[in-house]
């Protein structure tokens, strides 16, 4: 009779250790680019200042890691090949405090079990020594002939697991991750050389570096030049915690449609940005479109006991001690390093000749170009010279002519073929004269008054604020008063030195057509209304305090609702609800005077769910005025398709003076856009 295996009870077995290499394998070895990842990690555990990366067929044929670091010694290679088996740690407590990439000693035994792994190294004064390793079984130790430090050859990877190897990308995907694991351990470690070849190209090369800015040119190209250094308030020197961050960021009008040119390292550890990217976000407040992510490298310094290294299989995730204060750090720094960098209006449009904001729209010399590249590659360093001159040849040139340019110096740095190409020579050879051309006289347009003026009123009447809500919000920010046009005075600190700005007329009842001097200006209503609301609401405290109701409001709430009303009491406090439990449930007894009617319970419902985690941002005071004045600035503010009168358009100008981003709305759209009058005459053939 025929036994049911079903039905005896499963036997616990102690699995052999090939089965068990093979199942760590499959965590640790994910990809050719995780194989990458844990040499590139020993390498640099070993002191390394220089490491050389050869790829084949993405990593399936063959990975090759070659270092001048420390070396291993000969008795310690077959226990380099044994899994847990380490240099990093000692004992328990160590795992406490890691200071090394890695420290489980997994990585080349894990590696060796899918593949035919040989480590060949020769420590300082002694002889080269190498071990194999193919499917998992050591071979016995070999002398190698070889220079200072270690080398590392992986070949056939996969290639007796055929279930792995199906489920792998294709070869040109994995050299693109492998890219990808090179330049954020490049950007961690500058102070050691990256030399990546795949299939027989060169496809990194990067130098040690003494400073970050020539790093990032390396890594990054011509885009970091426009990248800000993050700075932090000074608040945060007394705020408590050792942890500190520093780093690059670009600035607003350079964005990707992904995140993935964000990188953060963790004591110097490439880490996923993902839980990172919120807090950058909010760093940048409004300044960023939906969906558009800026560039930035962020490095945070931090204790090793206040961070958890030993959560991930990969080590890409990381767990902090404090989170939410380390967050919070990052976004002020970001915060504090854009406030001095303002926000510019779109210049994109059908025009082709359209210009930027720079007013200065003439072709500068060749070598004025270069003396300013010049000056720019040495802000840093002074010794370093601008990979663009050295590509041209600088040299030092004295010349009559260069003399003459730089105004008598003997010696300059921009090349001789740059000086003859950028100088005008008159016939005679000397430099000739420029002649200056006479400034051409631009009217100012004015629109045709739409209504008799009465007698006493100003020719030019600015409106009071668009709506009774925003008049109020004048009154309680202290920059206005709300008076008859005729009665208004004038509103007061001027943020932004903009141009006199004349309004003309609307456009399909969306868009204001501005004079700004030299410049026509497309301005869309909503979304500077909606800016200047914002602007408003967040800086008016009177709007937060609390509004006590006739009579409570019973709230209906699902369980989870429930749980997180209860956790964030005090937080719904903060912000102006005064919330009480009773036998039938929560109930609602004052709400924030901004809220009315009907808004109250959805607004609440959704500050629930931004108050799911402990440690949200609405903790702070800042935070509070931004995440709510957000989502309160597009209610009342001017729709499209709305006449407005030549008085509510200048109001609107006159308020773009008094804000501190009126370029951008609070979702990160451009509010206007720039047409320079010069475009335009060359659009139409007026010039010459």
């Amino acid at each position: 009779m025929a036994v049911n295996k079903l039905s005896q009870a499963n036997k616990i077995i102690q699995l052999d250790d090939k089965t068990i290499g093979h199942i760590a394998a499959g965590e640790v070895v994910e990809r050719p680019a995780q194989v990458v990842k844990e040499l590139l990690e020993n390498s640099l555990d070993a002191g390394s200042t220089r490491i050389v990366i050869t790829v084949e067929r993405g990593g399936f044929d063959l990975i090759c890691i070659e270092d001048d670091g420390s070396g291993i010694d000969e008795e310690d290679l077959p226990l380099a090949l044994d899994r847990h088996a380490t240099s990093k740690l000692r004992k328990l407590e160590d795992l406490s405090a890691i200071h090394t990439l890695g420290f489980r000693g997994e990585a080349l035994a894990s590696i060796g079990m899918v593949s035919h792994l040989k480590i060949a190294s020769r420590p300082e004064n002694c002889q080269g020594r190498s071990i194999s390793m193919k499917d998992g079984d050591k071979q016995s130790i070999e002398p190698e002939g070889m220079a200072h430090g270690t080398r590392i050859e992986v070949a056939h990877l996969f290639h007796n697991t055929p279930a792995r190897l199906a489920f792998q990308r294709r070869a040109a995907t994995e050299n693109s991750k492998i890219v990808d694991v090179v330049v954020s351990h490049a950007m961690a470690h500058m102070g050691v050389g990256f030399r990546l070849i795949i299939d027989q190209r060169v496809m990194l090369d990067v130098p040690a570096s003494e400073a970050m800015s020539d790093r990032l040119y390396d890594l990054l190209g011509g885009q970091a030049s426009s990248m800000l250094e993050l700075s932090s308030p000074s608040i945060d020197d007394d705020a408590p915690g050792e942890e500190s961050w520093s780093g690059w960021i670009s600035t607003p009008d350079t964005t990707r449609g992904k995140g993935d040119d964000v990188h953060v390292l963790i004591n110097d550890r490439p880490v996923a940005a993902g839980p990172f990217l919120q807090a950058i976000r909010r760093g940048y407040k409004t300044r960023l479109m939906q969906g558009r992510h800026p560039i930035a490298v962020l490095s945070l310094s931090i204790p090793a006991n206040e961070v958890d290294v030993n959560v991930h299989p990969t080590k890409r995730e990381v767990r902090l001690k404090h989170s939410w204060r380390v967050l919070e750090r990052l976004e002020r720094s970001i915060a504090h390093t854009l406030e001095s960098v303002p926000t510019q209006p779109d210049a994109a449009g059908g025009i082709a000749e359209l210009q930027g904001l720079a007013h200065n729209s003439s072709v500068q010399p060749v070598q004025e170009l270069l003396k300013a590249s010049t000056t720019k590659s040495n802000m840093h360093n002074n010794e370093s010279q601008d990979p663009i001159l050295k590509a041209a040849g600088t040299t030092a040139i004295p010349s009559a002519i260069s003399d003459s340019i730089e105004g008598g110096s003997a010696e300059t740095t921009v090349p001789s073929w740059a000086i003859a190409a950028g100088t005008q020579l008159n016939l005679v050879g000397a430099v000739a004269e420029e002649i200056s051309k006479p400034e051409k006289q631009r009217p100012v347009s004015t629109s045709m008054a739409s209504q008799e003026i009465l007698p006493g009123m100003d020719e030019r009447p600015i409106a009071p604020a668009l709506s009774v809500a925003e008049r109020d919000l004048h009154r309680h920010a202290g920059a206005g008063q709300t008076h008859l046009p005729s009665k208004e005075t004038p509103l007061e600190g001027i943020i932004n030195e903009l141009p006199k700005m004349e309004p003309l007329a609307q456009f399909a009842d969306s868009y204001i057509l501005v004079q700004a001097e030299e410049e026509l200006l497309l301005i869309d209503q909503h979304a500077l209304h909606e800016r200047v609301r914002y602007e408003r609401l967040r800086n008016d405290e009177s709007l937060w305090l609390p509004q006590k109701r006739l009579s409570p409001l019973k709230l209906e709430l699902d369980p989870r609702q429930n749980a997180r009303i209860s956790a964030a009491q005090q937080k719904m406090k903060e912000v102006g609800f005064d919330l009480s439990e009773e036998e039938g449930g929560w109930v609602l007894n004052s709400a924030p005077n901004l809220l009315q009617g009907d808004d109250v319970v959805p607004f609440l419902l959704d500050l629930l769910q931004d108050t799911s985690e402990d440690g949200a941002p609405l903790e702070t005071v800042e935070a509070r005025k931004d995440h709510l004045a957000f989502l309160n600035a597009c209610r009342g503010a001017v729709k499209a398709n709305e006449k407005l009168s030549i008085a509510e358009m200048r109001r609107l100008l006159e308020d773009m003076r008094r804000i501190a981003n009126p370029w951008a709305c609070v979702h990160g759209r451009p509010t206007a856009l720039r047409l320079p009058l010069n475009s335009l005459d060359h659009h139409f053939g007026r010039h010459g």
